[in-house]
């Protein structure tokens, strides 16, 4: 199957993980996993969009010629445009890879001295083309984490700054009585926010949200959040329109026990208790593993008592020590549980 390089930053999560997601909530029951969680209807997915190209297929000359056509002309836009609208395979390929990072410097670069539009186009077309290689497969580490740190220096601009663009933003200006969290079920659903209250107040430097005044102006972000967790790097990254945000060290399970694929956050739960072979194990009992923190998977038979929770043992982090969830730090966990709400999709893969 074929997709452009652009899938990463389509709108809406079906778009940037190829899944029609259908929410569903449950309570926690025993299962197989470290918490378990009552099973649901399985989200439909979606087969995986490309595959790998064979391993002696050339590079490909038309796109290569074409991007370095347009770089000798100084046209940026053009080679964007270009690299863009490519197959996502081609992207797989080493040269094809290079001339994306090529491009984007270019355009960060041509775009630093300014903050019309042209620039803040040309930093739009960087960042789609930064969390294409980001999200590549074909990617090294070195590519991975090169394309992580200029996707953030470019937040700081386009997300985290007052002069980000309304394409990506929604400018509120707080009301006197208003609370993030009733803005983000209201006013803000009702057009077309889905980031929970918790990431708003991340954005916008507010670290508890009983600090906020009346008359401050807020900005909402109007792309979705995503998880993306890649066990060979051990590794969760949060997404905002597929561009990286943040992301974490974690564990992941012994023997290839965590499953790959696209789920969704299922529930939430605060100071969880383990359920475990039909054992129920509270909160704070030294034999509870699951930390100060449960965010339950579900999407398919695979996810069923799998999820992202916290650790009491830190010293698993970075390593595939769990019985098939997703470890974090307690600190971290805290922080993304704050970020997420039920629905929001969650890949994992290699």
């Amino acid at each position: 199957m074929r997709a452009t390089f652009g899938i990463v930053l389509a709108a809406g999560v079906a778009g940037a993980f190829g899944l029609s997601l259908v929410l569903h909530r449950g309570e926690p029951t025993d299962g197989a996993g470290e918490e378990s969680v009552a099973g649901g209807r399985a989200s439909p997915l979606v087969p995986e969009v490309s595959a790998d190209p064979p391993r002696d297929a050339a590079p490909h000359p038309s796109i290569v010629a074409r991007v370095e056509d347009l770089l000798a002309k100084n046209d940026l836009a053009g080679a964007a445009r270009v690299l863009l609208s490519s197959d996502a395979a081609e992207l797989k390929e080493s040269a094809v890879r290079e001339r994306a990072f090529r491009t984007a410097d270019a355009l960060v670069s041509a775009a630093a001295a300014s903050t019309d539009k042209p620039a803040t186009d040309a930093r739009l077309d960087a960042r789609r083309l930064y969390a294409a290689l980001y999200g590549c497969t074909g990617a090294s580490a070195e590519e991975a984490e090169r394309a992580f740190l200029a996707s953030t220096r470019l937040h700081q601009a386009l997300v985290f700054g007052n002069g980000a663009p309304d394409s990506l933003v929604l400018r509120h200006k707080v009301q006197p009585g208003e609370s993030v969290w009733a803005l983000a079920k209201g006013q803000w659903k009702q057009r077309g926010v889905s980031v929970p209250a918790g990431f708003v107040l991340h954005v916008n430097g507010i670290a508890d949200a009983r600090r906020l005044r009346a008359g401050q102006t807020l900005r909402v972000p109007l792309e979705p959040i995503q998880v993306l967790v890649r066990k060979s790097r051990f590794e969760l990254a949060v997404l905002l329109g597929g561009s990286p945000i943040e992301r974490f060290t974690v564990a992941i399970g012994a023997d290839a026990s965590t499953p790959e694929g696209t789920f969704m956050v299922r529930d939430r739960i605060r100071n969880p208790d383990w359920y475990f072979r039909g054992k129920r194990i509270p909160f704070g009992d030294p034999q509870n593993i699951i930390g100060t923190r449960w965010i339950g998977l579900s999407g398919s038979a695979a996810a069923d008592g799998i999820g992202i929770h916290g650790t009491t043992d830190d010293a698993s982090i970075g390593k595939a020590a769990s019985m098939g969830c997703v470890r974090m730090h307690n600190a971290d966990v805290e922080k993304l549980f704050d970020w997420l709400d039920a629905g929001v999709a969650v890949e994992i893969r290699d």
